[in-house]
């Protein structure tokens, strides 16, 4: 027969040891001190002065050391304070019945000081296992995001990224082969296809590598005291050199506030807002591009003049992957929406009055002290 004690059943024993000779030490110690004073002090005040021992005990020993406490002080009394000293006989039956009430009172006492001992190591208990689901519930939902995010790169591969370079291919392959048989005019369209094609690949590659960026926490901002209007003039020129049109009309007040942000940052994501809104606008319109300060905010819309977007669709335009009505999956405006987060800020989407959507971003305008303008062409 194996009579080994398993290691954590000896350090449970030697701390209920260590409990009783410490409950046991304690008495003897109080005993000491109070003798020095019995001459000053009445046999109530050292009856009180050994159950408030047991209490304490109690509370942070346990029902058994507080239960030694009890009966070593109830001898240490009848045998050090109550005459006659040095023996446990009283001389007095009232001081009998004052030990015996002692006793009992400090029996409750212990029990409920266990009690409430118990009760709050419980409550931790509760607290840590808590704490410990919380951590799990946190790590659940990190594992349950990548994995969504894992099938939604794999669901972009699959098709986002492969139709652009089939079509780069397909055109390429026309373009080489049948070059002889096609007019100047085709061989042109046919490039114009790759070119565009290339920069839908660029754009949804960038896409998914700011995403990673955004999800893994690996965004750094460069922030500086920045004009939202030169953002604007920023976004108007490049949509011209692509388009050759005036597709956007911009509109800010002259007393539109400086805001600190990162301006390549802010850049992308105004960048990605336009895109989305040139995509469905009309093309006898313009986007407005408008600034406005309200309170302690800078505001900046960009509004689109299109169909009214439905409620379904608000609710989910800005997560990572939605597929639009047109089949694409949505990168753009989630990178936005995790740029303006980043900078403290809200992004929102409104309706147009008359019909569209509005896309509304909104930065905090905070002290400009310390900070200096950054140079829009950094970023």
């Amino acid at each position: 027969m194996n009579t080994q004690l398993h290691p954590q059943h000896l350090t449970t024993r030697r701390g209920r040891l260590r409990a009783h000779a410490l409950a046991l030490l304690c008495a003897v110690v109080l005993t000491f001190v109070l003798l020095l004073l019995r001459d000053t002090l009445t046999l109530a005040n050292i009856t009180m002065f050994f159950l408030l021992l047991v209490v304490l005990v109690a509370i942070t020993q346990g029902i058994v050391p507080a239960l030694v406490t009890t009966f070593v002080s109830f001898f240490s009394i009848n045998f050090f304070f109550v005459p006659p000293y040095y023996t446990l006989w009283a001389s007095d039956s009232r001081e009998l019945l004052d030990l015996i009430v002692f006793l009992i009172v400090a029996m409750i006492a212990g029990r409920l000081g266990a009690y409430s001992r118990q009760q709050a190591e419980i409550a931790r208990q509760q607290v840590r296992e808590g704490e410990m689901l919380l951590e799990m519930e946190r790590k659940s939902r990190k594992f349950e995001e990548a994995d969504r995010l894992k099938t939604a790169l794999l669901h972009a591969v699959s098709h986002d990224l492969r139709t652009p370079i089939t079509i780069i291919k397909s055109s390429a392959s026309n373009l080489r082969q049948l070059r002889s048989r096609l007019t100047p005019q085709q061989q042109v369209e046919l490039a114009e296809t790759i070119e565009t094609e290339a920069d839908q690949l660029d754009r949804l590659v960038g896409n998914l590598l700011d995403m990673s960026r955004l999800k893994a926490g690996a965004l750094r901002l460069s922030v500086g005291l920045n004009s939202l209007e030169e953002v604007a003039g920023d976004v108007a020129a490049r949509v011209w050199q692509l388009t050759k049109q005036e597709r956007l009309k911009i509109d800010f007040p002259d007393t539109m506030p400086l805001v600190e942000f990162d301006y390549g940052l802010i850049l992308q994501a105004v960048t990605n807002l336009v895109d989305n809104a040139l995509r469905y606008e009309p093309a006898a319109q313009q986007v407005e591009l408008q600034g406005e300060q309200l309170k302690e905010w800078a505001l900046f819309r960009i509004i689109n003049h299109g169909e009214t977007i439905d409620e379904e669709t608000k609710a989910h335009m800005m997560e990572p992957f939605y597929r639009g009505k047109d089949g694409r999956i949505g990168l753009g405006l989630p990178i936005a929406k995790g740029i303006i987060e980043a900078h403290d800020g809200e992004l929102r989407v409104e309706d147009t009055l008359g019909g569209g959507a509005t896309f509304v971003i909104a930065l905090p305008i905070r002290e400009t002290k310390g900070y200096e303008t950054q140079d829009p062409g950094r970023g």
